[in-house]
């Protein structure tokens, strides 16, 4: 089973982390063109502390482990929000997306979460996407990482181990672009399906 921590902090956007949390902890092994039993997914919620996280639009969230307790996650999910994009974030939040990216087999992020990626040096020299309209200051802020335009996920590092996603929604491609990668294509069509979404984006981002 893949293990996923999808990071959480104060602000973070709603959708940015329920629909990749949602699509991957609701997805099951394909035997037979049908989903069996199996869980092909763990997922759960890491932030700096258990304290309620109060994200973009008033919801609170007690995450379920902080990055100290966490186990080594095959993948890590950044979701963005307003809080992504504050300056200073906390020294332990940066050093355990330093961690990931050395331990993980996937550090991903979905729409203005990159902020946080390359606030910790992780996008340097690399290609990412972001929200459409955070485009110039994060170009501002990171002139070493390169922004692409026109695709909804964007995959690149060392043995394709950094995943980056576009806004808001495209947190669904990146979660059905984790599915094809772990899973196969049949597997991530077949949750495309179920939540009636086309995943041309995820296929062409892990072929």
């Amino acid at each position: 089973m893949t293990l996923v921590d999808v990071v959480l902090y104060d602000g973070v956007d709603e959708l940015d982390f329920a629909a990749p949390f949602e699509i991957l902890a609701s997805c099951r092994r394909l035997v037979n063109g049908k989903w069996a039993g199996q869980p092909a997914f763990q997922v759960q919620t890491v932030a700096e502390t258990r304290a309620p996280v109060r994200t973009a639009h008033g919801l609170s969230i007690i995450p379920d482990t902080t990055f100290d307790k966490a186990p080594n996650a095959n993948v890590i999910i950044v979701p963005g929000g307003p809080g992504a994009q504050n300056e200073h974030l906390s020294h332990r939040l940066l050093e355990f997306l330093n961690y990931s990216m050395e331990t993980s087999d996937v550090v991903a992020s979905v729409c203005t979460g990159v902020f946080m990626l390359a606030r910790a040096g992780l996008t340097d020299h690399h290609s990412i996407a972001t929200h459409a309209a955070r485009i110039p200051d994060f170009q501002k802020q990171f002139p070493k990482t390169k922004v692409v335009t026109g695709q909804r996920v964007v995959v690149c590092g060392r043995d394709r181990n950094l995943m980056t996603s576009g806004g808001i929604s495209c947190g669904i491609d990146l979660a059905l672009a984790l599915i094809r990668r772990y899973e196969g294509r049949d597997t991530a069509a077949f949750a495309a399906r179920r939540i009636e979404w086309p995943m041309e984006a995820a296929i062409a981002a892990v072929a």
